[in-house]
């Protein structure tokens, strides 16, 4: 049954019905549409599991928010405080005295940002397991017709039309460190300026580095050729762009020259130019020029958590821009590489300092 999305209580009774019952019911969230049910017993998270057909991955908890202290360990307070209610999923430990359907002695807890989850969780009072509606390794389905014609033994699907976030953010706070597993809506820079000092990226992730100058000919594939000599590329990705692009072609003689003066090779870089795309995937955003830095924040607003001028990153000073060498001759491209290096060389030990090797 599809029911369209309301604040009518019917609706809340309805689901919370299905759930005491141990059915499954399909919500939408701040990002994407999930299945749940009950999180306090095995036997409907035995029937979701196998509805998923999966025996191994845990299933995320969605807890109202007054109830967290009685099913998990708080920790690192700053983090939950600030991103829950959120698009952020906190892995924590299970507090022995709260029961739930699950053996695991980590879970992942996440509140929603969106009314229907929140005031779900109010009125039913108890934790319920989620995860989302789809087979592992098939694509996410986006509607609630979607999810009937797939999943008809779903008994309940609350219908908030089509939803495509990008997926939560998952964070492991049982560690010294927190530690990303999963790279979702809240960037990771964000996350610093919250906690107040670093955090790890987890092996299985590559931290993604982006340069921008204006025709992503000179300064951002210098800077992108000589960094990647000081990273270890099974753990970071770098890329570059430029914000007047023409794309698919070489970095210019003289780029190419120098980087390869600096041990590095740029020989098989192509031209392109600054999208959306490249802009949310990257983890950390460095222009060459105040102006790329504002078209950054033209393109996506909510970017400007981690974009810097290269010169600028964490440190104390204002519009100190890169020279553009474009159209000079070698001795200039070496000057800008020369005025560059030392913040790739710092920029680089930062990144080291997230990663687990």
């Amino acid at each position: 049954m599809i029911v369209k999305i309301s604040d009518d209580k019917e609706i809340y009774k309805k689901s919370a019905e299905i759930l005491n019952n141990d059915g499954i019911i399909a919500i939408p969230t701040d990002t994407r549409y999930g299945f749940a049910v009950d999180g306090t017993r095995y036997e409907p998270i035995k029937l979701l599991k196998d509805l998923k057909k999966r025996d191994e991955k845990p299933f995320t908890y969605f807890i109202p928010r007054r109830l967290l202290q009685n099913y998990v360990v708080i920790t690192k307070k700053k983090i939950i405080d600030y991103f829950i209610p959120g698009p952020i999923t906190v892995i924590l430990k299970k507090n022995p005295a709260g029961k739930l359907g699950g053996d695991e002695e980590k879970i992942g807890v996440r509140i929603p940002d969106y009314d229907f989850v929140i005031n779900l969780l109010d009125y039913y009072n108890k934790p319920i397991a989620v995860t989302s509606a789809n087979i592992p390794g098939e694509p996410e389905l986006l509607s609630p017709f979607e999810i009937a014609e797939k999943f008809p033994e779903i008994e309940l699907i609350v219908d908030a039309g089509i939803l495509s976030g990008k997926p939560s953010t998952v964070i492991d706070l049982t560690t010294p460190v927190p530690v990303v597993k999963w790279k979702g809506v809240v960037p990771i820079l964000e996350i610093e300026k919250i906690y107040g000092r670093r955090i790890k990226l987890d092996p299985s992730l590559k931290f993604n580095l982006l340069f921008i100058c204006s025709g992503n000919s000179c300064r951002s594939p210098m800077a992108q050729g000589i960094i990647k000599t000081m990273l270890d590329t099974r753990y970071v990705e770098v890329k570059s762009a430029g914000t007047a692009a023409m794309d698919g072609l070489p970095a210019s003689e003289n780029a190419r020259a120098i980087v390869k003066e600096f041990g590095g090779d740029i020989s098989d870089h192509r031209t392109r130019y600054l999208t959306k795309e490249l802009i949310d995937e990257a983890d950390l955003i460095l222009v060459m020029e105040f102006k790329h830095y504002e078209t950054v924040l033209e393109i996506s607003p909510g970017a400007a958590i981690k974009t810097f001028l290269l010169k600028e990153y964490k440190r104390r000073t204002k519009y100190n821009e890169v020279s553009d060498p474009v159209g000079r001759d070698l001795s200039t491209y070496r000057d800008t590489a020369l005025e560059m290096f030392p913040s790739l060389k710092f920029v680089a030990e930062d990144i080291k300092r997230r990663l687990i090797q």
